[in-house]
């Protein structure tokens, strides 16, 4: 914002007024001294741009790039493991660096956002229907242990049903070796 600095003189004195732009100023600036009320007449002398600082964000110390190599601090990956179970840790973590280190984004506190990124994953993870107790399906599990774990069976309850001819015929159209 611009102001402008308007100079008034009466004899050695000077006073200094200072406006925003664009507010017109008297010619002459009348002052009442308290102790014999009498006027001291200040004539205008000059005019000057002032420019004002405006007010500048406050600068948040020691911001840093995420190294390539961070890890968060063993008791928060704890901690998460327990309130966030069904993140893949090593790759959210792998995820969050590329995309930090891609961004070139500065952060203060790497734990904090490494803290929202995995509640976000798990957010996400549970609203497209990941359910507590569903383990995540390894690639190289088996197809009779897929069934089990889609049909919520444990192997258990599988040997004791599999004397049931029926419903042993059922399962192997399914492609389930007995």
């Amino acid at each position: 914002m611009t102001r402008s600095a308007h100079t008034y003189r009466l004899g050695d004195v000077e006073v200094v007024l200072t406006v925003p732009e664009g507010i017109r100023v008297p010619r002459l600036l009348v002052l009442k001294r308290t102790a014999d009320a009498a006027d001291a007449v200040f004539e205008h002398a000059g005019v000057k741009a002032v420019r004002v600082r405006g007010k500048s964000k406050p600068r948040i110390e020691a911001q840093s790039m995420i190294p390539e190599d961070w890890t968060p601090p063993a008791d928060e990956l704890e901690r998460l493991r327990v309130e966030c179970p069904s993140v893949n840790f090593d790759h959210e973590l792998a995820q969050l660096r590329d995309f930090y280190i891609g961004k070139g984004q500065r952060m203060k506190d790497w734990t904090a956002v490494w803290r929202r990124w995995v509640r976000e994953t798990h957010k996400r993870n549970v609203e497209k229907g990941w359910k507590p107790g569903a383990a995540a399906s390894p690639q190289d599990e088996s197809p009779k242990a897929r069934w089990l774990r889609e049909h919520g069976l444990t192997e258990a309850e599988y040997e004791q049903r599999k004397g049931d001819k029926e419903w042993l015929e059922r399962i192997e159209r399914r492609g389930i070796v007995a």
